[in-house]
């Protein structure tokens, strides 16, 4: 690989994308990040640095989009945010074009896309300019014209060697327990499944007691009857279990309610508020569980990231605890303190008009960017909360998201999540999920954001529920102004489309039941007048 990513003279046509494929917790990213270490100490090989992204592929709630992918490397690229495109196929020709340019500068980077999923996930990432390399990590051998290496477990001696490297830098060469019991040594590579994964907590556990002989931990290891891998999870779920039982009863509660979580990387303010503890109790149980490798530090200082399966693994433990951990009413604290922040978030970031520029300012936030970046670091584990997680979906949280969440969406043009959401919102006001007047206000609120995106038939749909939800919430201000907003959308659909049948037949129930929604006298000098007559004829023409 290293040859790879510096071809010699016989190499006229250098590699380069290579795809790195194996089992999980195999060692993918190491090798990834360990080759990528030894080019950058090779004089000119890539005096533009390195940039890296994880992908969270293989998982449905984190899993990140090539639009978000690219927008973060372009941020990390120093383009500012205003300039980034909104569409894919924009992002993807400027990201290029800045790793061109950076190449033609003899400043050429290094790409490493960690956890891919699949070949349209990766492709709009991959440079064109014939001189920028890219490692990449997949569990799948991919179709993107790459130099393929299929990853499989360690040897029996490469795994005893990863134990005695870990111990070495963790204990130096005092210890000696390896090398003093190599048949122990082999038999724990085993039992570990040689996944490097289990291999480094296991050293790690070694390294926490240096007088534990290493025939302990082959007996621990045997009394949980860790087999060789044979699922994902059977094999690191036995080297999960000996870390786990080390913790305190502090620290492992901690961890189990890490799970709920929904999101690529908790904070440490979301970890305290799980805990129900400060900031700095929570952030040094966090720094513990790292050290023993149950958890590690996220992308920046204060998010912290569970693999894959350590998350299944936490999860597994926080039902088996869900009573003595107390663990709804956790869950309820975590929601409202997204809530409150989303809120705040909001607020910041000052999209909402209607809104009085002195009610714009939190303390949460002190400029647009930071409440724009707590949204896009949240967004994924908000949107799961509303639409993925049917254990979490179904309460009041979700609308509340759902309105202060919306018009980040609409803003950073997804609106595939925004119609998502409103669809969401709508079918658990109609089970009667969330109380009539909160989906009322909820769907009025969205409405705002459709239109302005030129979803108008949409936001008709949302409005026509909210006035049903808000007269039945008794909110007659609320209801007269989304008949108002239904006035106004109307005009525009007879204008530019045609209304579908299901929401004329609504519109036609909203004339019969709500008496005020029409003038009761034609204004002659009214150039949108809203007596009935005139109200029915727009109807008939929005029909045509």
């Amino acid at each position: 690989m290293l040859a790879m990513l510096t071809p010699s003279e016989e190499s006229p046509q250098p590699v380069l994308v290579a795809a790195v494929a194996g089992l999980a917790g195999v060692g993918k990213t190491e090798l990834v990040v360990q080759a990528a270490t030894r080019a950058l100490k090779q004089p000119g090989s890539f005096p533009g640095g390195v940039l890296f992204i994880d992908m969270f592929g293989y998982d449905s709630a984190r899993q990140m989009s090539p639009e978000r992918a690219l927008r973060d490397l372009l941020r990390a690229l120093g383009i500012s945010g205003e300039v980034i495109p909104a569409e894919l196929q924009g992002r993807s020709r400027l990201y290029r074009s800045v790793l061109a340019t950076y190449a033609e500068q003899n400043r050429r980077i290094l790409v490493i896309i960690d956890n891919v999923s699949s070949a349209e996930q990766a492709r709009p990432l991959l440079p064109t300019d014939g001189a920028t390399r890219v490692l990449l990590t997949s569990r799948h051998t991919l179709d993107l014209g790459a130099r393929l290496h299929d990853l499989d477990i360690l040897s029996e001696h490469a795994s005893v060697e990863l134990l005695r490297h870990v111990l070495l830098q963790a204990r130096g060469p005092a210890d000696t327990r390896i090398e003093d019991s190599p048949e122990d040594a082999a038999t724990i590579a085993r039992l570990c499944g040689e996944l490097p994964l289990a291999l480094r907590i296991a050293a790690a556990l070694l390294a926490d007691t240096p007088t534990r002989s290493l025939a302990s931990l082959v007996q621990a290891l045997r009394h949980t009857r860790l087999d060789r891998l044979r699922r994902e999870d059977q094999a690191v779920r036995a080297a999960f279990d000996l870390s786990y039982q080390r913790l305190s009863n502090d620290h492992a509660r901690l961890f189990r309610l890490l799970s709920l979580y929904q999101g690529p990387e908790p904070s440490t303010e979301s970890a305290a508020h799980l805990a129900d503890t400060d900031h700095v109790h929570a952030e040094e149980v966090l720094q513990d569980l790292a050290r023993a490798h149950l958890i590690e530090p996220g992308h920046t200082w204060g998010r912290w990231r569970l693999h894959d399966l350590v998350r299944l693994y936490a999860s597994e433990l926080g039902h088996q605890h869900a009573d003595a951990d107390h663990r709804t009413a956790a869950q309820l604290r975590l929601h409202q303190h997204f809530v409150r922040t989303a809120r705040a978030a909001r607020s910041a970031m000052a999209i909402e008009p209607r809104t009085p520029l002195r009610e714009r300012r939190s303390p949460d936030f002190r400029s647009f960017g930071e409440a724009e970046e707590w949204f896009a670091d949240e967004c994924s584990n908000l949107l799961s909360l509303i639409t993925a997680d049917p254990e979490h979906s179904r309460t009041p949280t979700a609308a509340w998201i759902a309105a202060f969440l919306a018009p980040y969406l609409r803003f950073q043009y997804r609106h595939a999540d925004l119609l998502k959401v409103s669809s969401t919102i709508q079918n658990l006001a109609h089970e009667r999920s969330i109380p009539p007047l909160l989906s009322g206000v909820t769907l009025l609120m969205i409405s705002y954001e459709m239109d302005r995106i030129d979803l108008t038939v949409e936001a008709v749909d949302l409005l026509l529920d909210s006035v049903g939800f808000l007269c039945e919430g008794g909110r007659r201000n609320l209801e007269v102004i989304a008949i108002e907003e239904i006035k106004h959308h109307l005009l525009k659909i007879i204008r530019r489309w045609v209304l579908p049948e299901e929401q004329a037949l609504k519109l036609d129930w909203l004339t019969l039941t709500h008496a005020h929604v029409v003038d009761p006298e034609h204004k002659e000098s009214s150039s949108r007048c809203w007596c009935r007559q005139c109200w029915l004829q727009y109807i008939a023409v929005a029909r045509r």
